[in-house]
């Protein structure tokens, strides 16, 4: 072999005369004689002789791993550690350099442990980032997180997967409500680039469990694989790298007396835990006032009956939730700058007082109705289904007189010609317990008359519908008084109005469409995902009035270019109103939500359900006030925990038979037992993990400013040319030099954006986790050649050292990492200045003179290393070791000879 010594010198020598020289703890680089790519940079801990050949073992730590590997193939090289301890002095340009290679290093390790470039649009908010972090850094991947309805669940999830991806887990399976599939799909794909999230049953089916491998990333419905042949197609599909439950309350088991009675669903969760180690449930209501179901939860989370064991202790035990359950509330939640993200919500009543045509209606209509329920009573299938129709047109007299009409008329219709049912309508897949109501309006009931007459009765109905609709007070008042205040003060101002039926949609727009004409949109659960997205597109951009049912509104946030909602009618689910109002009322809404609720003055089910939603907000507000801490938003979280837990739809199918004070005291009931439901699941989750600001002040400032500054700086050492930049500097045109565009496969010129909106409008290649480019500028970093592990700079203290420092799990897998900078001051190691942060925002230069760091500062810095990994550690998590990645000083006043850089560098 060629041996070139100190001198310059080079001879061939005798393989068998050379022998390896390299001590342990030597830093190495893997140089392979063969095409394959190099392991790259480790250090030696053994070294042993086997068959006459000598090898050393050496840790890799970027991939994690040790190899005894032949000595020749490695190359020593210097360790930042090495460099301080033999007094070099960096050459100059080192400085900027070594900016860079810190830079790409503490962007990469954000976007482990929070997945933010996956996609530099989303702007995550601190306490999404945090909630990330908290699941990476823990040392287990299970966890129910119970976040307020609006705080970004979808995002959260999305950030995870993107990390977990980073870190090479690859499958993913996601069990959601039937009608959120398509909305989900949307989210990953468009926001966070994962274009493998495919849906079962609808782009693809399984007619061999072999494929199951083809799928990497897929949603199913959770009511879709719970029946038998979906079931046995799931139970083969392979190991998974993490299973995604979304709505985890719908996952129920009950215990009655000593037996546990399983949902399907449940069992399903069950079984899909059997396929894989992690699991990640989402529910805003976990405890539904039962502790018995909210432990079913856990003991998804936590099988075995050790766990059991625990879980049924969670009364005396609560503390154990804080390593299972995150939960963040509207009023808690910041911006990055510390400011509420909420901006309050205000409701108001628009009362519309009954014409003499409408108490003409509204008498004739009770009269019906109490026929109607007299013949439920006398027993038997028939006449029960009797009541549920006379309850159902009760909801549809209370939505709008088009509604009643049209469903009365059905009726009549019906009696007259005893249609059949229809048939030859396409397959809807239903969910158990489904909240929407909007297909109720199709309900007729059977062909002979529900009680002796109702065929003269319901003509003389429908009579006075007719002419009642040219005396409509509620649509007056919507039309005529609300929106002509609202418009007053701006014409153009954006609505968002609700119904829970298409009769009163249809109604309503065809009001609307004389007011606005071409601007007028509406969503409804019998479009597809596609229309419902263009119809919003339309609203947001050149529309004036959106009108929605329930079905159509789940799962869309309006909150971009609206902040008012108007009630056309009242849900009896309380918790449907919250969802409705959370269109609006959720992260990116800039105004206050106003919300206008519509009833009319006397009639019996519109007061009703007037006083139960007044008073569901005064018991929110008598909560709130005795809470531990009074936070603006604070009752807001309150209704929606208390709707939760309010039952109150038999309360209300039963009002007609009681006096309107036994019904008021019948609500009274369920709301306290709602508030103590509510009261019990705060004082569990209390002892939940939750967002802490404290706890990101110890974290180095990492965010998008710097992914710009690495950029710019790198295109500056590789000799890329920025000529233009557009889009408030967003979208930059740059020339690449020859050997990059080689590299990378590109044209000379090209644009490049920081976000991805801005990409697909300037045509640019996105800066993400993805992008091959951004890719290339992180590996040039990090390589020995492009050095920068030392710099003589003006940061101020006694020294700085840059580490990432890591945890493993019980059989040596990495879990978690942390990117850690150290600052000497005096005798005292600070952790992650914040000034440090601002320091990589600039270009930085070197520094003459003397150093100011000299090897005696080692042991403080080693010291601080040892506890930051003892204090990261936990039964679950142990630390794997550290890696120094730079070390930077300033210099002393007056300058001194000292030891020529250049030529101890050229010794490597």
């Amino acid at each position: 072999m060629t041996v070139t010594w100190p001198d310059g010198r080079s001879a061939r020598v005798a393989r068998q005369d050379v022998r390896c020289g390299l001590p342990v703890g030597q830093a190495v680089q893997e140089q392979p004689r063969s095409l394959r790519p190099s392991l790259g940079e480790g250090h030696v801990l053994e070294l042993r002789t086997l068959g006459g050949r000598e090898q050393a073992l050496v840790e890799f730590w970027e991939g994690a791993e040790r190899h005894w590997l032949p000595w020749e193939n490695l190359v020593p090289i210097w360790s930042a550690r090495s460099m301080v301890e033999a007094g070099v002095r960096p050459p100059g340009g080192f400085a900027e350099r070594f900016r860079l290679r810190q830079l790409a290093l503490a962007l990469q390790h954000w976007h482990r442990t929070t997945g933010a470039l996956a996609q530099v649009d989303i702007d995550p908010l601190p306490h999404q980032l945090h909630l990330v972090r908290r699941i990476l850094q823990s040392g287990n991947l299970n966890w129910l997180i119970a976040d307020d309805v609006g705080l970004g669940k979808t995002i959260e999830v999305g950030l995870l997967l993107s990390a977990l991806r980073q870190q090479g887990l690859r499958r993913f399976l996601l069990v959601v409500p039937a009608g959120l599939t398509r909305q989900w799909q949307a989210e990953l794909r468009t926001r966070f680039g994962i274009g493998q999230a495919v849906i079962y049953g609808r782009d693809f089916e399984i007619s061999d469990p072999a494929q199951w491998p083809l799928y990497e990333v897929v949603i199913g419905s959770m009511d879709r694989f719970k029946h038998e042949r979906h079931l046995d197609l799931i139970r083969q599909s392979g190991r998974w790298d993490m299973v995604v439950f979304d709505e985890a309350h719908r996952l129920s088991r009950s215990l009655y007396g000593l037996t546990y009675q399983t949902s399907e669903r449940y069992h399903l969760a069950s079984m899909l835990r059997g396929l894989t180690e992690n699991v990640l449930l989402l529910s805003g209501t976990p405890h539904q006032g039962d502790l018995d179901r909210f432990e079913a939860l856990l003991e998804l989370l936590r099988p075995g009956p050790v766990w059991r064991e625990r879980i049924a202790q969670l009364r005396m035990e609560p503390q154990l939730l804080s390593g299972m359950v995150i939960r963040n509330r509207k009023a808690d939640v910041t911006d990055a700058h510390g400011n509420f993200i909420f901006k309050g919500k205000v409701t108001h009543t628009v009362a519309a007082p009954q014409s003499g045509e409408e108490e003409a209606f509204d008498r004739a209509l009770r009269r019906y109705l109490r026929h109607g329920y007299e013949a439920s009573r006398r027993g038997g299938q028939r006449n029960l289904a009797i009541g549920f129709v006379m309850t159902i047109y009760r909801k549809l007299a209370a939505s709008s007189v088009a509604a009643i009409q049209g469903a009365l008329e059905r009726r009549l219709v019906r009696l007259h010609t005893q249609l059949r049912e229809e048939a030859g309508a396409p397959e809807v897949e239903v969910e158990e317990g489904s909240p929407f109501v909007e297909r109720e309006e199709e309900v007729t009931g059977g062909r002979t008359e529900f009680f002796s007459g109702e065929t003269e009765m319901l003509e003389g109905l429908i009579t006075l519908a007719r002419h009642l609709r040219a005396h409509d007070t509620k649509l007056y008042a919507f039309t005529g008084t609300l929106l002509e205040s609202v418009l007053r003060t701006n014409p153009d101002e954006r609505v968002l109005i609700f119904t829970e039926y298409r009769s009163t949609q249809d109604y309503l727009v065809a009001a609307l469409q004389s007011l606005a004409p071409g601007r007028v949109d509406v969503i409804h659960g019998g479009q597809s995902l596609e229309e419902r997205t263009a119809s919003i597109d339309h609203f947001e951009e050149a529309g004036q009035f959106l009108v929605s049912t329930e079905a159509g509104g789940e799962g869309f946030n309006l909150q971009r270019r609206c902040h008012i909602l108007v009630n056309y009618d009242l849900p009896w689910n309380p918790m449907r109103l919250v969802q409705r109002v959370g269109r609006l009322y959720r992260y990116g809404q800039e105004r206050p939500v106003v919300v206008f609720n519509l009833n009319v003055q006397g009639s019996l089910d519109d007061d009703i359900l007037l006083q139960m939603y007044g008073r569901l907000e005064t018991v929110a507000a008598d909560m709130a006030g005795v809470a531990d801490e009074y936070r603006e938003g604070l009752r807001e979280d309150i209704v929606g925990e208390l709707a939760s837990f309010l039952e109150v739809d038999k309360i209300l199918a039963e009002a007609a038979a009681y006096t309107p004070q036994r019904t008021q005291d019948r609500i009274e009931e369920a709301l306290e037992r709602a508030r103590q439901s509510a009261q019990q699941q705060t004082d569990l989750l209390r002892f939940s993990s939750g967002f802490d600001p404290a706890a990101l002040r110890g974290e180095l400032p990492i965010g998008e400013e710097h992914l710009t500054a690495f950029v710019e700086g790198m295109f500056a050492q590789l000799g890329v040319t920025v000529s233009h930049r557009l889009y408030g500097e967003q979208v930059w045109e740059i020339k690449l030099p020859e050997d990059l565009q080689d590299q990378l496969g590109l044209k000379q010129n090209q644009r490049v954006a920081f976000e991805r909106t801005l990409a697909r409008t300037a045509k640019a290649l996105l800066l993400d986790s993805s992008s091959r480019l951004l890719k290339v500028l992180f590996e040039m970093a990090g390589e020995y050649a492009f050095s920068g592990q030392v710099a003589q700079t003006a940061l101020s203290g006694g020294g700085t050292a840059c580490a990432v420092l890591r945890w493993q799990d019980d059989r040596g897998r990495p879990l978690s990492e942390s990117y850690a900078v150290l600052r000497r001051q005096g005798e005292e190691v600070e952790v992650n200045p914040p000034e440090f942060s601002a320091w990589l925002l600039q270009p930085a230069s070197d520094e003459p003179g003397e150093p100011t760091l000299d090897a005696g500062a080692w042991p403080g810095f080693e010291r601080r290393l040892h506890d930051l990994l003892a204090r990261g550690s936990s039964d679950e998590l142990h630390p794997a070791g550290y890696a120094v990645t730079g070390v930077a000083w300033g210099p002393t006043p007056v300058p001194k000879a000292g030891v020529a850089a250049d030529d101890q560098l050229a010794r490597s």
